[in-house]
């Protein structure tokens, strides 16, 4: 089964439609840029063609007009001693010596190196950032999987402590109250910049989490960025399967307040009692080709369908009031915030709330019955970094960063009716006929199939956080990156190859760079701890370790990585008709980007974190939050494959992180 973050060497082996689909890009980026001089964007592109070539650009106004470099070629050299130093940990010395010998002849002057190289150059003057539309299209439109588990992040909000419905969806409204807000510092540029050491980040990512789409396609999907054609804004609500229109603004142009918002909340939960339906929802978890085929069917079974589709598309967004769940009731501290990832990151099948979803919006703002509140997004537009951003704003306005808001207990499910006077949402039926419900009932059981295949567990260590690490003078991500390193060594007795998202958004409209965890540093640190050597030994080489993923994050930022200039190589050599080159078709790439840890960190001081699933189906997806004082992870794996065990994987986790204190003190 593909998996989230799937293999970069599909793509550069054979298959143009498989790239690293969780390429988060957290803070690792933003620590680790070095001053740079900004330059203004090139300028000598006919805009009708900009405009034809990158119609993925959002219709809104960019308020922000600071400028900012393009994303650079890195030299040849570099990046072929670079990637061979990265594969040492994971090849033979005849491995090593037969992939050297394919790069010497990649590299030879007037060779194929060194023509791939030009082109690729020629291709960087001609676009403001010669990635992005090859990143779009191969890394995800034409990825061809479900969204959920496969694309789609969950990131997990603090968890709130309302106790009825009135609570559920008094949070709801204010949380889409401050959700507006956010948007309309966005829009106005008052939103201030992310930045890296002082220096503005692109921001053209904020501009598209409104609005935008992602249509199935037979082949290829599209992607509809959203722009100000929301007028009047709206968004569509889900609650119990089924689908409403609720706006967000009056006719004057006045934003609803909180209290109206709850009001409109409160006719969704009435109308949707009243018109139970089968989960249409549940569609949009589909492998492409099949929604793509569905999506026809469904839309050219009558006009109020078309209709109905069109309106999720030009929504704002997706609001899940979600159904108590009975996983969610039980279990201690720990099972809870596992349970929570489940919930958001898939609605935990089709008997719970996978069905009040539409995973084809970019954005979901997900509410619980209880207490379980997050984000599900579709990554083709967007990293985690603004989500994070917006998450965090939202809920300190709401007064619920510490976890512990308000009750809520002056109303029950019983007396809801009667305050759903004032305003009425607008009720989004499909005409269903027996094929369409038998298309649906199909798709439960898919869903149903990739949710139990799924291993979660979520780690919450709270010995020691981010402040011990500083303390130490050693960088809290590297540092978490060794402690994954050894956990895993210390499970299967080898070194995985290791993929960690690096930002690059120090550039034009620029995303996502590899770090390429596993090193030389790393692999000498593990086995010298399993083999039990001398605590000063030990400790200098995690100190090495350390050091040496520090460096290579900080290139990797600054735009001087390895895996985007060689996918850049493959794909020049595509367009051009010229043979892939054979040394990304030897054993040394396929082992080094077969990603048995997928990683990020997301970076937040209240208690959330993101969760997604494994690239591979023998690895791990983990996407951790350094805090203060602990540090939270969302772990993945798959059931079907026997090795892998996401709570053991913690486990050891924890003791790694437990042992490399002590190496310390």
């Amino acid at each position: 089964m593909m998996r989230s973050c799937q293999k970069l060497s599909e793509l550069l082996i054979g298959s143009l439609s498989t790239l690293p689909r969780h390429t988060l890009g957290f803070s690792v980026g933003q620590r680790c840029l070095q001053n740079r001089a900004f330059t203004e964007p090139k300028k000598n592109v006919d805009p009708k063609q900009q405009q034809q070539r990158e119609p993925h650009q959002s219709l809104r106004p960019n308020p922000y007009h600071y400028p900012l470099p393009s994303l650079p070629v890195p030299p040849l050299g570099q990046t072929l001693a670079k990637y061979f130093d990265s594969l040492k940990p994971f090849l033979s010395d005849g491995e090593l010596k037969h992939t050297k010998k394919l790069l010497e002849e990649f590299e030879k002057p007037g060779g194929e190196g060194e023509k791939l190289q030009g082109l690729l150059e020629q291709r960087a003057k001609l676009h403001e950032n010669w990635l992005e539309e090859w990143w779009l299209q191969k890394g995800y439109l034409e990825y061809r999987s479900p969204l959920p588990v496969n694309v789609s992040p969950g990131i997990v909000f603090p968890h709130q402590s309302y106790t009825n419905i009135e609570g559920q969806l008094r949070t709801a409204a204010a949380f889409v109250t401050h959700i507006m807000e956010f948007r309309e510092l966005i829009n106005s540029g008052q939103l201030e910049p992310d930045s890296m050491k002082g220096k503005p980040l692109c921001m053209s990512q904020y501009l598209k989490i409104f609005g935008s789409y992602r249509v199935p396609g037979n082949t290829h999907d599209e992607i509809i960025v959203g722009g100000e054609k929301e007028d009047p804004p709206f968004i569509v609500v889900m609650h119990r399967n089924v689908l409403f229109q609720v706006p967000v603004q009056h006719e004057s142009g006045e934003a609803l307040s909180q209290h109206e918002l709850f009001q409109q909340l409160l006719s969704v939960v009435t109308q949707a009692t009243a018109h139970p339906t089968v989960p249409v929802g549940i569609l949009t978890s589909q492998d492409r080709t099949t929604w793509a085929r569905t999506h026809k069917a469904l839309a050219m079974k009558c006009k109020m369908n078309r209709h109905h589709l069109e309106l999720v598309q030009k929504s704002l967004f997706v609001l899940c009031l979600d159904s108590p769940n009975e996983a969610l009731n039980s279990g201690k501290k720990k099972s809870q915030l596992t349970n929570s990832s489940r919930q958001v990151m898939h609605g935990d099948g089709s008997n719970a709330n996978s069905g009040n979803r539409w995973f084809d919006k970019t954005l979901q703002l997900i509410v619980g019955a209880d207490g379980v509140c997050g984000w599900n997004y579709e990554h083709t537009l967007i990293e985690g970094p603004p989500l994070f951003r917006m998450m965090e704003y939202i809920v300190k306005q709401t007064g619920a960063g510490s976890g512990h808001q308000n009750s809520h207990t002056s109303a029950s499910g019983n007396n809801i009716a009667k305050h759903a006077t004032e305003v009425r949402a607008k009720h989004m039926p499909f005409e269903l006929d027996t094929p369409l419900v038998e298309l649906i009932d199909s798709a439960k059981d898919q869903m149903d199939m990739l949710v139990k295949d799924v291993d979660l567990e979520v780690m919450d260590f709270d010995s020691y956080g981010k402040d011990f690490i500083k303390s130490r003078k050693l960088s809290p991500d590297s540092y978490f990156q060794m402690a994954i390193q050894l956990a895993f060594y210390r499970l299967y007795n080898q070194v995985p190859p290791t993929y960690e998202s690096a930002s690059a958004r120090q550039f034009l409209r620029g995303r996502t760079e590899t770090i390429r965890s596993a090193s030389e540093e790393s692999a000498n640190f593990v086995e010298a701890l399993v083999a039990k050597a001398g605590a000063a030994t030990v400790k200098k080489l995690l100190t090495e370790a350390v050091k040496a993923h520090k460096a290579y994050g900080a290139d990797a930022s600054n735009g001087n990585g390895v895996d985007r200039h060689l996918l850049g190589l493959k794909l020049t050599a595509v367009e051009h008709g010229m043979n892939i080159p054979a040394f990304l078709m030897d054993v040394g790439y396929t082992t080094s980007t077969h990603w048995k840890l997928s990683t990020s960190q997301g970076n937040s001081d209240l208690m959330a974190f993101m969760c997604y699933g494994p690239a591979v189906a023998d690895g791990y997806g983990c996407c951790y939050n350094p805090m203060k004082d602990r540090i939270i992870a969302g772990i993945s794996s798959t059931r079907s494959y026997a090795a892998t065990n996401s709570r053991r994987f913690a486990e050891t986790v924890a003791d790694s992180l437990i042992d490399m204190r002590k190496i310390l003190e």
